[in-house]
């Protein structure tokens, strides 16, 4: 079941998706661009816990200084999910089955070229990452569910192919890469994770 968080940026996709249809406007506006998309993410195997593949909407925004074959910059919040069980006790949880949020706020810059109604672009974003979970707090008359984040440096690399239905709003298939650097909590278990996402970018007016 999709969170709160991932149901309010589907919303969001949503709405600049139908905002396509002011995409035409040669201003200020038309160099800002708001990717989004959703697709699945993989982490990858660990022997301390089995991590099931789950779901990543990725939202940003984007400033090309030029409308194309020109660097651009880009800042970017991308939400993963996914349901863990864990082999050993040595996770920074007492729960052993569960669910582990992994939040990324990247900024960074790419490159991307136009070929035709095609674009392909490459990008490289440093920046936070946020893992969330619960723990257990047992009581004297019950159990306690805690929330419980931990946050390290992380890096996230992507290539994405841009198909251009009109001159400000494309299509784009983007496989992406995690990467969290740090040797605590969860990210002794699980620090990397490749992406799959389909979505749109488009400028708002």
């Amino acid at each position: 079941m999709l969170s709160t968080r991932s149901i309010l940026l589907l919303i969001i996709v949503l709405c600049t998706s139908i905002s396509a249809t002011f995409a035409q406007t040669e201003d200020i506006t038309s160099r800002f661009y708001f990717p989004g998309s959703i697709g699945v993410n993989v982490p990858f195997e660990n022997i301390h816990t089995r991590l099931n593949n789950g779901l990543a909407v990725n939202t940003a925004i984007e400033y090309r200084p030029t409308y194309i074959n020109d660097i651009f910059f880009r800042i970017d919040y991308d939400a993963l999910n996914n349901n863990y069980m864990s082999y050993v006790p040595a996770i920074p949880t007492n729960i052993l089955k569960g669910k582990l949020s992994t939040d990324f706020l990247l900024a960074g810059a790419g490159y991307r070229r136009k070929f035709g109604r095609w674009g392909l672009y490459g990008l490289i974003q440093p920046g936070l990452g946020i893992h969330s979970f619960e723990r257990a707090v047992v009581t004297q008359n019950s159990i306690l569910l805690n929330s419980v984040s931990s946050n390290s440096l992380a890096l996230k690399t992507d290539i994405g192919l841009e198909y251009y239905i009109t001159r400000h709003f494309a299509a784009v298939i983007n496989p992406s890469y995690y990467k969290l650097f740090s040797n605590g909590g969860f990210n002794t278990s699980h620090s990397t994770f490749t992406g799959f996402n389909i979505g749109i970018t488009t400028t708002i007016l």
